[in-house]
């Protein structure tokens, strides 16, 4: 695929994702996103914050720094943003985690949370995210995930792997069969809560700690 038709894909999936996600948010995730981030407060990193769908669920609390390395899906979030009723509580930047912009923007143990919802699958080196993100949390600080993750079974796992290079060209770089809950768990997080279910593929849900005194 040439440069150019990555670009009008990219621009195409992006003003499709709202649409194609409406009814699973709607009735599954939705709930699943807004008790994540209910009690979330203070300064908080969300990473891939897509077309900002989670914006509406912060607390008055928040003061939200909001990173996406799509253009397309990042307007789509300014344009969100901008219509909310504190539009000053979130300040967006159209880069990745793993960019060099981010050692001038988040410094170490100043987050309060890392906030990563159906993110974690896309990232190159999900590995060196969770350590950034340990790096930038204050102690006791929350890292919470909402995920898709690897099937735990044979069957699944043969199922997932076989249509994955499909799915990551189809879904910008999305890793089908990536086991997101076990490199949570090696990952030095406390596990606070967790919580899997299905939706057409194994999800993960879990609220992680730092070490150290809650913030």
């Amino acid at each position: 695929m040439s440069v150019i038709s990555m670009a009008r894909y990219s621009k195409k999936f992006s003003q499709l994702y709202d649409e194609v996600m409406y009814l699973p948010d709607t009735i599954f995730l939705k709930i699943r996103r807004k008790r994540l981030l209910k009690g979330l407060a203070g300064k908080i990193l969300e990473v891939g914050v897509g077309t900002g769908t989670n914006f509406q669920h912060y607390s008055n609390n928040s003061e939200v720094v909001g990173i996406e390395p799509s253009p397309y899906m990042f307007a789509k979030a300014e344009n969100r943003k901008n219509r909310l009723p504190f539009p000053n509580r979130f300040t967006l930047h159209n880069i990745g985690c793993g960019d060099s912009e981010m050692k001038d923007l988040i410094q170490p143990e100043s987050l309060d949370a890392v906030v990563c919802t159906l993110v974690l699958c896309t990232i190159p080196e999900p590995e060196k995210a969770l350590s950034s993100f340990m790096k930038w949390l204050k102690p006791g600080g929350r890292l919470v995930v909402l995920e898709h993750i690897r099937a735990h079974r044979l069957a699944g796992m043969k199922i997932q792997n076989l249509f994955n290079p499909v799915w990551e060209k189809l879904a910008e770089g999305c890793q089908l069969n990536r086991a997101t809950d076990i490199l949570l768990a090696e990952s030095g997080f406390e596990l606070v809560r967790e919580n899997r279910f299905w939706l057409g593929m194994p999800f993960y849900e879990a609220e992680l700690k730092k070490a150290g005194k809650d913030t």
